[in-house]
C-alpha cells in the first residue's frame, strides 16, 4: 500500500471509524484514541495489507484495542471507588433514550453488528469480513439483536403507558 492509498483510505473511512469507536466507548477522547491507534497500526503494517483488506483491518484493530482497554481498566479499577450510575425512570425516557437504553442492553457482538449494518449501512458480507465471522452468523445475530431491542423498547413503552394511565 502506498502513502497515497493510505491517505485515501483514511479520508474515506474516518467518519465511519470514529462513529463506530464512539458507540463502542461512549467517550469522545477514547474514540479518538482508538481511531488513532487503528491508523497507526495500519501505517505500521501497510506493506502487508492490501487496500481491499484495509477497511476490515481497521475495524478489527479498533475493536480489539477497545476490548483490550476495557480489560485493562477492569483489572486496575476498584469497584468501591467507581461512582454509581444513575438509572433514569421510564417516565423520563423519550424515544431516542429508549432506543439507546435498548442498544446498551445488547451484548457486544450484537451491538457491533447493529452499528455496522443499521447505522453505517455496511452489507452483510462486509460485516462478516470486518468482524471475521461467517455470513450466516452475521444474519442470525442481527435478527436476534433487532428482536431483543424491539422487546426491550416495547416493554419500556408499556411500562411508560401504565404509569401515565395510573396517574
Amino acid at each position: 500500500m502506498t502513502t497515497v492509498e493510505y491517505n485515501h483510505i483514511i479520508q474515506e473511512l474516518a467518519d465511519h471509524l470514529y462513529r463506530y469507536a464512539l458507540k463502542l466507548s461512549y467517550d469522545t477522547e477514547s474514540a479518538k484514541d482508538l481511531v488513532q491507534d487503528s491508523y497507526m497500526k495500519l501505517w505500521i503494517n501497510k506493506s502487508k495489507i492490501t487496500t481491499d483488506h484495509a477497511k476490515p483491518f481497521l475495524f478489527r484493530v479498533l475493536f480489539n484495542k477497545m476490548v483490550d482497554d476495557k480489560r485493562k481498566m477492569k483489572r486496575i479499577s476498584n469497584p468501591e471507588i467507581m461512582p454509581e450510575t444513575e438509572i433514569r425512570s421510564n417516565s423520563n425516557l423519550d424515544e431516542k433514550d429508549m432506543i439507546e437504553y435498548a442498544f446498551k442492553q445488547l451484548d457486544e457482538k450484537q451491538r457491533k453488528i447493529i452499528m455496522l449494518r443499521d447505522w453505517d449501512g455496511y452489507a452483510y458480507d462486509e460485516i462478516a469480513e470486518i468482524l471475521g465471522i461467517s455470513l450466516s452468523l452475521v444474519k442470525v445475530n442481527l435478527f436476534r439483536a433487532r428482536k431483543k431491542m424491539k422487546a426491550i423498547v416495547s416493554s419500556e413503552d408499556e411500562d411508560f403507558k401504565k404509569k401515565i394511565i395510573n396517574q
